[in-house]
């Protein structure tokens, strides 16, 4: 598979990302590659790194567009909890301020951060701005990382949710998404989910 131009990639090579993805995916003989090559080689052999690694690539902005996208593409989510998680992310991506930002952490608690949902507002919570409290005055940072396993976790659990024997293809087709959000030409998302 060619590898795309990756336009909303800051990174040159593949092995800038390193630090961030904690072994999480195997870089080896892929460091001096671009990103979208590594990407594209990871698919290949391992989708899961693939994810991981394309989690950490992306501007935080494209890659809650691209969690939001996935969990679009699954059913409606069971219950009024994860609902209320799926529509704060959604929210989210169309007013990123801080306020639905901890309004998402609090939804991803109450869905659990093991769901597809939760997973996905922690994204949120963790893509920028203190982990403090809002009244707060002494910031509290996120580790590095921690965003990108987040959404890495989001995408693999929403990649679940139709069982393991379609795991693949579903995340085959979220990779694909996730490679379109890198080439600057993302797929739009639709509304809230209807209860």
């Amino acid at each position: 598979m060619a590898a795309r131009q990756w336009t909303r990639v800051k990174w040159s090579r593949a092995g800038q990302l390193a630090p961030f993805l904690d072994g999480l995916a195997d870089l080896d003989g892929l460091e001096e590659t671009p990103p979208a090559v590594a990407f594209a080689t990871m698919r290949q052999s391992d989708r899961t790194q693939a994810a991981r690694f394309i989690a950490h690539c992306l501007p935080h902005m494209d890659a809650v567009q691209w969690v939001a996208a996935c969990l679009q593409l699954n059913s409606q989510p069971d219950g009024p909890i994860l609902r209320e998680a799926r529509n704060l992310v959604l929210r989210w991506v169309q007013d990123p301020s801080d306020k639905v930002r901890r309004l998402c952490f609090d939804a991803g608690q109450r869905a659990g951060f093991g769901s597809a949902e939760g997973a996905a507002c922690l994204a949120i919570f963790l893509s920028g701005g203190s982990m403090a409290p809002a009244e707060q005055e002494q910031p509290v940072n996120p580790p590095p990382s921690a965003f990108g396993q987040a959404a890495a976790g989001a995408v693999l659990m929403a990649a679940l949710q139709d069982g393991p024997q379609r795991f693949d293809e579903q995340l085959s087709v979220f990779l694909d998404l996730a490679d379109g959000f890198a080439a600057g030409q993302p797929k739009g998302l639709s509304g809230e989910t209807k209860a």
